[in-house]
């Protein structure tokens, strides 16, 4: 196996100074309390009998970098000469997309400047033949450089599994069997417990995403699967109206609201230079392939058109979907019920008054619903179960209701409760993220 520079960190020797950290800070010109590189801890709350394990971590500058592929703009770069994965923040939109992807939760978003940064591996001092400042200035030599053997995953305590072949070699973790189990009853206490939010063994935040923040991407993700599954219904019914002014008003409105989940909206246009490894990139391309195919259907009147724009509507569904496969979710299932696609065909059934299979999509979303959210209703704050009973009642019973015991027919009101259960789930969808990072495996 080959060898590389990188950096060593030995768990037996860590006392959570936090030198490294401040010497990064000093080196870098960083400003508090955002850090480029952060001590994690086992034990974040210091519950007696517990025990303490603690872990330096940055950017691992990793052979196989999920941040570089991920970015849609092409900010991330490696150097030739020191292999460094370089942040260039000119070409960056502060899409925070890398921050979902990187399991060491190395890329930061910077408030002030809405741009991410994350550390570049002193890569001037690597070029002077120096080591990176926070490795020199650790006290008890827990975190050191030099050379390593790639290995596809560090093994550690703590650390994310992922074949990324992080730039990181760890020593000392058998520490992990000096840890004591905890007496719940002495320190009345109970298990895994939980503290203002953050799970007290760990050092990150029970819930690092939430829907009010991306409320932008679940608006553009409704309204994109919305008029999909509506030009899905003219392929299989030529009959189903769509007004070309319609589509492209809708189109337009959810592309401009989506670019306010960019640090920077007014780099949009970046977002599909990176096509070849980014699903961002490739959601942006294909939509607005889908878009203008769409629109030439609806105007030119062409069948062959409508079958092109139905095409590029699958690809950018199945480009949203895959997405959010960088990041884990709270469940298990390989699909879920505010899947894009599956909300797609809701609504091309819908139109084109395909009723038994739309009652059977609603019956299948409605079963994906309470797996992926049942088990979690008693542990999130009421306004999740008043979201929950409002779209299983407008989403599916409702319809459902409609649908097996009254002549159905195409109505605003039928609309109008189908697209209101579908946005609600897909607001709740946002939920259900949960990023890897140190000791939040």
């Amino acid at each position: 196996m080959s060898t590389v520079k990188g950096f060593i960190f030995d768990y037996s020797k860590c006392v959570g100074c936090h030198a490294c950290m401040v010497a990064c800070y000093n080196e870098n010109h960083t400003t508090p309390p955002l850090s480029w590189r952060q001590v994690s801890g086992y034990n974040k709350s210091k519950l007696p009998l517990l025990g303490f394990v603690h872990l330096s971590i940055a950017c691992n500058h990793c052979a196989e970098a999920p941040c570089l592929k991920a970015c849609p703009s092409g900010a991330y770069s490696i150097d030739p000469q020191t292999k460094s994965v370089i942040h260039n923040p000119d070409l960056c939109i502060g899409c925070k997309y890398c921050t979902w992807a990187c399991p060491f939760d190395a890329p930061k978003y910077n408030e002030v400047t809405r741009l991410i940064e994350k550390c570049n591996f002193c890569n001037h001092r690597l070029k002077e033949g120096l080591i990176p400042a926070c490795a020199l200035n650790c006290p008890t030599g827990a975190l050191s450089f030099g050379e390593i053997v790639e290995e596809p995953n560090p093994n550690a305590l703590g650390l994310s599994t992922r074949q990324v072949y992080p730039k990181l070699k760890v020593l000392g973790t058998d520490v992990s069997n000096s840890v004591p189990e905890m007496d719940i009853s002495a320190v009345d206490c109970q298990e895994n417990p939980s503290v203002d939010g953050y799970n007290v063994l760990a050092n990150t935040p029970t819930s690092s995403m939430n829907w009010l923040a991306e409320w932008p991407l679940a608006v553009f993700t409704s309204i994109g699967a919305f008029i999909v599954g509506w030009l899905w219904a003219m392929l299989f019914l030529p009959s189903v109206e769509l007004s070309p002014w319609v589509f492209a008003g809708l189109g337009t409105m959810a592309m401009l609201l989506s670019t306010l989940h960019l640090g920077r909206p007014l780099r949009a246009y970046m977002s599909i230079l990176n096509v070849k490894t980014s699903w961002l990139s490739r959601e942006i391309l294909t939509f607005g392939i889908f878009m203008l195919f769409g629109f030439g259907s609806l105007t030119i009147g062409k069948y062959w058109i409508v079958i092109v724009a139905s095409i590029a509507g699958l690809l950018f569904l199945v480009s949203v979907e895959k997405l959010y496969s960088v990041t884990r979710k709270r469940y298990n299932t390989p699909i879920h019920s505010a899947n894009t696609i599956t909300m797609a065909l809701v609504f091309a059934a819908l139109f084109a008054e395909f009723w038994n299979i739309l009652l059977v999509l609603l019956v299948l979303k409605f079963v994906l619903f309470i797996v992926r959210n049942g088990q979690r209703f008693r542990s999130k704050p009421i306004i999740f179960t008043l979201f929950s009973f409002v779209r299983i009642l407008l989403g599916f019973l409702i319809p459902i209701g409609i649908i097996t015991l009254i002549k159905p027919a195409f109505s605003v009101f039928f609309l109008t409760s189908l697209i209101l259960g579908e946005v609600i789930d897909r607001f709740m969808f946002y939920e259900d993220f949960e990023p890897q990072g140190p000791f939040n495996l």
